[in-house]
């Protein structure tokens, strides 16, 4: 209903008015126009575009309750509630980015290596990346800082999938150099690799320790005495 107001401001021949939002003219009516705070005591925007306006309004702050109360985690890709996260201040909202559950088992996981790793002397290993799988294949006298040190410059997860020790630097120097020239025609660059089948087939044989195997996959030589990484391979007692 038009007030005595808004008739003697804008006339009533000239009753119509442009919404600020959607440029649409329309009548001023309350019908058309919800209340504000303009000179005609309407808004400056239609009906329509003021519904509009509350239902974005409605679904951000239901988008805020959800990142309040719930957060994905980094390395399993769950969305889990804030309490299953542990505090940390590098973060916006002060909780790490993977989850106590992921922390937890690969903080076990990395003291297990740690404790296999005690009487190596140099280790061959083999790491991918989250995202494009591909494998880096080299040797480090300290895995655990080698992994930390490659995390470091990558923007995505790396896992170590296998590693296996060694008689010492140059057998372990020796072998990577076997696997990069077998290999080759599916290197990237700077040791990393496609994941091809016979890459994969040769680190499930080194993850079950099954390493006669992983010889003869990469030197089929039946004189073993001419077969140089035989005894360069070897398990871990």
């Amino acid at each position: 209903m038009r007030s005595a107001f808004q008739v003697e401001f804008f006339g009533a021949e000239q009753y119509t008015r442009l919404c600020s939002i959607c440029r649409g003219e329309f009548p001023r009516s309350s019908e058309f126009f919800p209340e504000g705070g303009c000179k005609d005591l309407m808004a400056s925007f239609c009906r329509k575009c003021a519904n509009a306006r509350t239902q974005t309004n409605r679904s951000s702050k239901e988008n805020s309750i959800i990142s309040f109360l719930g957060k994905s985690c980094k390395e399993c890709g769950e969305i889990k509630q804030l309490r299953e996260f542990y505090m940390s201040s590098q973060f916006h909202d002060g909780k790490t980015s993977a989850c106590k559950k992921c922390i937890d088992e690969k903080h076990e996981e990395s003291e297990i290596r740690q404790r296999r790793l005690a009487g190596f002397e140099w280790a061959v290993y083999f790491i991918q990346d989250s995202r494009n799988k591909r494998v880096k294949i080299g040797s480090s006298d300290d895995l655990e800082l080698t992994i930390s040190t490659l995390q470091e410059g990558s923007s995505e997860t790396l896992h170590i999938l296998a590693y296996h020790d060694s008689a010492g630097k140059d057998a372990a120097e020796m072998i990577v150099n076997t696997l990069h020239c077998m290999f080759q025609n599916y290197h990237t660059g700077n040791g990393w690799f496609e994941m091809v089948p016979s890459i994969e087939q040769y680190i499930i044989l080194i993850q079950h320790e099954d390493f006669e195997k992983a010889e003869l996959l990469i030197n089929p030589i039946e004189n073993t005495e001419k077969n140089p990484h035989q005894i360069l391979l070897k398990k871990k007692v």
